[in-house]
């Protein structure tokens, strides 16, 4: 008699349904396995829970944790968004959504993600602070101005940005503080 053959879907599933077991994916992770074989495994590790028997670390190893433990709480970081998190927000524009990444409360500059879609038209705006936008993904331009993916372009304060438009649509990492629309034609 032959072996099956392992099917690396129902692997990569048992491995997520593991984490989740143990509470180490987050809520959209978590989200796409099946919930009743989430609760097998959960109930799988509350039972394995229940056989062992707690043994005190040895003290060696307890410093080493305590060591780790600290030095993370040296190097925690001031915010941390990731993959799975979600977070698109809409911005009000047709076509335009953003994912917060950081606001720094002491300068008042915010770091998001901005996607626009083929088309998309950003309004003109006015700069209080320096803001930096790196095209991470697609185009957009101003007037004769047109930046592709790995451009990056800094405006300082004061500046009245024409209205933003994107062809291919995009995904950009602005880094800036306070804008304020303005009607077109006025200075």
């Amino acid at each position: 008699m032959s072996e099956a053959k392992p099917d690396p879907q129902m692997e990569m599933l048992a491995e997520q349904a593991s984490l989740a077991a143990l509470d180490l994916l987050s809520p959209a992770e978590l989200a796409l396995l099946p919930r009743p074989l989430v609760d097998r495994y959960r109930e799988a590790a509350a039972l394995l829970g229940e056989q062992i028997q707690p043994v005190a670390p040895a003290p060696a190893l307890r410093e080493r944790l305590m060591r780790r433990l600290a030095d993370y709480e040296q190097l925690k970081p001031a915010a941390e968004v990731r993959t799975f998190d979600g977070g698109w927000r809409p911005t009000g524009l047709p076509g335009i959504d953003y994912q917060p990444l950081y606001h720094d409360k002491k300068s008042g500059m915010f770091t998001n993600l901005v996607r626009m879609e083929p088309g998309a038209k950003y309004p003109r705006h006015l700069h209080f602070d320096d803001e930096q936008c790196l095209v991470l993904r697609g185009d957009v331009r101003w007037n004769e101005a047109r930046y592709q993916q790995g451009d990056f372009v800094a405006t300082r304060a004061g500046t009245v940005h024409p209205t933003l438009e994107t062809d291919e649509g995009n995904l950009l990492l602005i880094i800036s503080g306070h804008n304020e629309f303005m009607p077109e034609g006025a200075s």
